[in-house]
């Protein structure tokens, strides 16, 4: 029976991905239509998880619920207002890191990666800081060493969780140099997304197998 949510679930996020593209590359300007679409892709993740919490009811499943559920209102809120969007999602990985943390304790090369990234977040933010155009990059800079510590919890755990991580980082890197670079590629938008709705329905996956 869980396969059978697991891979309805993939097949529904694929469909409604989909959709949510050709209305935001579409001719005509359908705002609701794309924010509904854009967070319902992401509430299939958080519907697959809700089912595997209530099969095997724990705090760990319980934690990566609540990160979902959180994130399907940042992307909503993420166009509207990117700092709110960000503050949000950061909750949301803070979630999924209290779940990996708690499932499986970090030791010393947990340490390590994240030093090692945190290391690289530092050294990027005066590039950063001139791209703000005077504006405070404080809190991107917070929300990139969560995504770190994410990363540095995921080393350790499951491989669901470490590719969920693997390819979060990689959606917001993207996202980064995309807006960076000022860079309009309807491909590229594809694979940064692809990237972020994979992610999630692994972290959901995780909680049901």
């Amino acid at each position: 029976m869980k396969w059978v949510w697991i891979v309805g679930c993939l097949a529904l996020m694929i469909v409604q991905y989909l959709i949510y593209q050709s209305i935001k590359w579409g001719s005509e300007d359908h705002k609701w239509q794309e924010w509904f679409f854009k967070g319902s892709t992401t509430a299939l993740s958080a519907l697959l998880a809700m089912y595997g919490y209530f099969s095997q009811p724990s705090a760990i499943r319980l934690l990566i619920v609540v990160g979902l559920c959180v994130c399907v209102v940042a992307d909503v809120i993420l166009d509207r207002h990117f700092l709110a969007g960000t503050v949000a999602f950061g909750f949301a990985h803070l979630c999924y890191c209290a779940a990996m943390v708690s499932f499986n304790p970090p030791g010393v090369i947990n340490v390590i990666v994240f030093l090692a990234l945190a290391g690289l977040v530092f050294a990027l933010y005066p590039t950063l800081k001139k791209l703000s155009g005077g504006k405070s990059v404080l809190p991107y800079v917070g929300y990139a060493l969560i995504i770190s510590a994410m990363l540095s919890m995921a080393v350790t755990q499951r491989k669901l969780c470490l590719g969920a991580a693997l390819l979060f980082a990689v959606s917001d890197a993207m996202l980064l140099f995309r807006i960076v670079k000022n860079i309009p590629s309807k491909k590229y938008d594809y694979v940064c997304l692809g990237c972020y709705y994979l992610a999630q329905f692994l972290f959901a996956v995780a909680t049901v197998i």
